[in-house]
C-alpha cells in the first residue's frame, strides 16, 4: 500500500508539470500571435500611407499636365514674339525659348514655398496627402536633346491615423518633339518698322523731366524743354506732340532712355554714347550735332532724318528712315541704317560690311558744293524689306507633344 501512495504522489507532479509546459507554450503563442497583429497593423497602416502618397502623384501628375497644356497658349505668344524679332529665325533656338518659358510658367502652379492644404482621400476619412517642395526647372542644357527637357521634382507626402509616408516624385517634359520653326525668304513674311514700340502711358499730364515717370506731354505748348543735362537713366518720355531739347548743354552717356513723339523731334547739342536707348518719331528728328547709338539702341524715324555733325551707329544698334536722311559725316561699325528714301551725306561715309546700310533711294555724297551719286544705293523692294524689316513667322504655332513621364524614384519612411 505504501508503494502505491508514492507513485500516486509522482503522477501529480507529471500533470503540474505538464500544465505548466502548456501554459508557457501558449503563452509564447500568444505572445507571437499579439505580435504578429501588431506587425500587421503597422504594416497595413504604412501600406495605407504609402497607396495615399501614391494617389496623390498620380492626383499632381493628372494637376500637371491640364496645367502644362493649359499655359501653350502663353507660350506660344511669348515665342513667337521672340521670333519675330529681326534675324531671330537664324539666331534663336524656338524650342529652348518654349522650353525656359513653359518651366517658368509651371512654378507658377506652386511658387517656390508656398503651403498647399492636404486632400483627404475618398472613402478613408482619416487618409489625406500634400504636396511639398515643388520645383519645375528647364534642363541647365543648353544644346542637345537635354536643352528641351523641363525637369519637375516634388514630395507627396500620405497621412492615415497619424503615420506619414513621403514619396519623391520626379517628372519630365520633353519638348525635343515639337515642330521646328518655317523658316522662307518670301518678303511677305517681313514687316517693316513701326512707330508704336513705346506704350502710351495715359496718365495725368506731366513734362518735368527730374520728378515725372513717365515724362507724359499732351500740350504742345509744353513739348519744348530747356536746360543741360536733362536726360537720365531709364528715362521714359511720351509726346502725344513733338519734342524739343533747346539746352546748351550735351545729353551724354545715358542708359535705357525711352523716348516717343508723335510729331517732330529736336536736339539742340550732341547726344552721345546712348546705349539701350529707343527713339521714335511719326515726324522728322533733327539732331543739330552729334549724335552716337551704342550698344543695342533704336532710333526710328517715319519721315526724314537729319544730323548736321556726325552721325555714329555702334554695336548692335539699329537706324530706319522712312523717307530721306540727311547726314554731314555717317560712321557705321557692326550695325545697320536704313534709309526708304535717297541718303544725302556732307562729308563722308564709312561702314564694316555692305549690308551696314541699306538705301532704297539714291546715295548722294557733296563735291564742290554738288551731290553727286555714288554706288550703294537702289535696293530693290523686296530686298529693302527681308534686310530691314521684321521677319513673322507664317501662322506661328507651336506643335505641342505630351511626353510627361512620372517616376517615383524614392521612398522614405
Amino acid at each position: 500500500m505504501k508503494c502505491i501512495k508514492n507513485e500516486q504522489g509522482y503522477a501529480l507532479i507529471s500533470v503540474l508539470l505538464i500544465i505548466v509546459v502548456f501554459s508557457v507554450i501558449f503563452l509564447s503563442f500568444m505572445g507571437q500571435a499579439f505580435s504578429s497583429v501588431k506587425q500587421n497593423q503597422q504594416t497595413e497602416k504604412t501600406t495605407r500611407t504609402i497607396a495615399a502618397a501614391e494617389m496623390g502623384i498620380s492626383y499632381y501628375q493628372v494637376a500637371i499636365q491640364e496645367y502644362y497644356e493649359s499655359k501653350q497658349s502663353v507660350v506660344n505668344s511669348h515665342v513667337s514674339a521672340i521670333m519675330s524679332q529681326p534675324n531671330a529665325a537664324t539666331t534663336k533656338d524656338f524650342k529652348r525659348e518654349s522650353t525656359l518659358k513653359m518651366a517658368e510658367e509651371l512654378q507658377k502652379m506652386i511658387p517656390i514655398g508656398t503651403t498647399i492644404p492636404s486632400i483627404p482621400v475618398d472613402g478613408h476619412p482619416n487618409a489625406k496627402f500634400t504636396i511639398k517642395n515643388f520645383v519645375a526647372a528647364a534642363d541647365p542644357s543648353t544644346t542637345g536633346v537635354n536643352a528641351y527637357k523641363i525637369n519637375i521634382s516634388f514630395n507627396i507626402v500620405g497621412t492615415e491615423d497619424g503615420k506619414d509616408t513621403t514619396l519623391l516624385a520626379e517628372m519630365f517634359i520633353d519638348l525635343d518633339s515639337i515642330l521646328n520653326l518655317p523658316t522662307t525668304n518670301d518678303p511677305n513674311y517681313y514687316f517693316l518698322p513701326n512707330y508704336k514700340n513705346i506704350n502710351d502711358p495715359k496718365v495725368t499730364p506731366c513734362n518735368d523731366l527730374s520728378s515725372c515717370k513717365p515724362v507724359y506731354i499732351t500740350d504742345p505748348a509744353k513739348s519744348t524743354i530747356d536746360g543741360n543735362n536733362l536726360l537720365s537713366d531709364n528715362l521714359v518720355i511720351y509726346s502725344k506732340e513733338g519734342l524739343t531739347f533747346t539746352g546748351q548743354g550735351n545729353e551724354n552717356n545715358n542708359n535705357n532712355i525711352k523716348i516717343h513723339a508723335e510729331k517732330d523731334i529736336l536736339v539742340g547739342q550732341n547726344m552721345i554714347s546712348q546705349t539701350k536707348m529707343t527713339i521714335e518719331t511719326n515726324g522728322n528728328a533733327t539732331f543739330q550735332q552729334n549724335l552716337k547709338i551704342d550698344t543695342d539702341s533704336t532710333l526710328l524715324v517715319k519721315q526724314n532724318l537729319r544730323v548736321n555733325q556726325q552721325l555714329d551707329i555702334s554695336k548692335q544698334s539699329f537706324v530706319y528712315v522712312g523717307e530721306n536722311a540727311y547726314i554731314n559725316k555717317l560712321f557705321i561699325s557692326s550695325n545697320k541704317m536704313c534709309v526708304n528714301g535717297n541718303l544725302y551725306i556732307d562729308s563722308s561715309k564709312s561702314g564694316d560690311t555692305v549690308d551696314n546700310l541699306i538705301v532704297k533711294g539714291k546715295i548722294y555724297i557733296l563735291e564742290s558744293g554738288v551731290y553727286k551719286e555714288i554706288p550703294g544705293g537702289n535696293v530693290n523692294s523686296d530686298t529693302f524689306k527681308t534686310k530691314c524689316g521684321t521677319y513673322v513667322p507664317p501662322q506661328f504655332q507651336i506643335n505641342w507633344g505630351d511626353k510627361v513621364t512620372p517616376v517615383i524614384s524614392d521612398v522614405a519612411y
